[in-house]
């Protein structure tokens, strides 16, 4: 009894209830104007989860139970299960939608809305959909320990031959962080979010 609730705490502590290493999302810069224009595309996504305890019958029976809740609500296309020195890693790749407008029934979408802060530009932004609440729900009831974390320090990567103006506060580019940066796609550009209020708001930024 002692061991399956230590690994239910480890895994609700390094797991589900702390943050991904890192969530990243790949957007074609084609793909963010034709949501603009009222299209529909998905965007691609990979999260990685480090756990410090060991990969053993059990845990790995508990990540399967959460895995079959996942796949019911996010387009999962990989999931893998890794050893490592401190205890092991789990990578998840898949798609999220992208779409106009604040509200979605997906559990995870990306938002493309016309910004009411700066004229001109769309807003992008990660956000919680209608299903967010009831995979949260079936989590929870596998254990009560296990209720996933809404936002996880998050990566934007856009590529493509659309040369589109960006602008995005509270960014790290290349390594440097920055309080507004403002530049160009061009081929490709990486985007990193993470802490403070990204914590309680999905990451985002504003395009044109």
């Amino acid at each position: 009894m002692w061991k399956q609730l230590s690994i239910v705490l480890a895994i609700s502590i390094g797991l589900i209830g702390c943050k991904a290493d890192e969530l990243e999302i790949s957007i074609k810069t084609n793909d963010l104007i034709s949501v603009r224009n009222g299209g529909s595309e998905v965007a691609e996504f990979e999260a990685v989860f480090s756990m410090v305890m060991e990969l053993d019958n059990e845990s790995r029976a508990l990540v399967n139970a959460l895995k079959n809740i996942l796949v019911k609500y996010v387009y999962i296309n990989d999931f893998e299960i890794k050893t490592t020195d401190m205890g092991f890693s789990l990578t998840i790749e898949g798609e999220i939608p992208v779409k106009r407008g604040g509200s979605s029934d997906a559990a995870y979408f990306i938002s493309l809305e016309p910004s009411d802060v700066i004229d001109g530009m769309t807003q992008v932004q990660l956000k919680t959909g209608q299903k967010f609440e009831q995979m949260n729900s079936e989590m929870m009831a596998l254990n009560i320990m296990l209720a996933p974390d809404a936002f996880h320090p998050t990566r934007f990567r856009l590529r493509g031959d659309n040369n589109i103006e960006v602008l995005a506060p509270a960014v790290q580019v290349d390594g440097r962080d920055y309080l507004m940066w403002r530049g160009r796609v061009g081929d490709r550009l990486s985007l990193s979010f993470s802490g403070g209020a990204y914590d309680r708001t999905g990451a985002g930024f504003f395009f044109r």
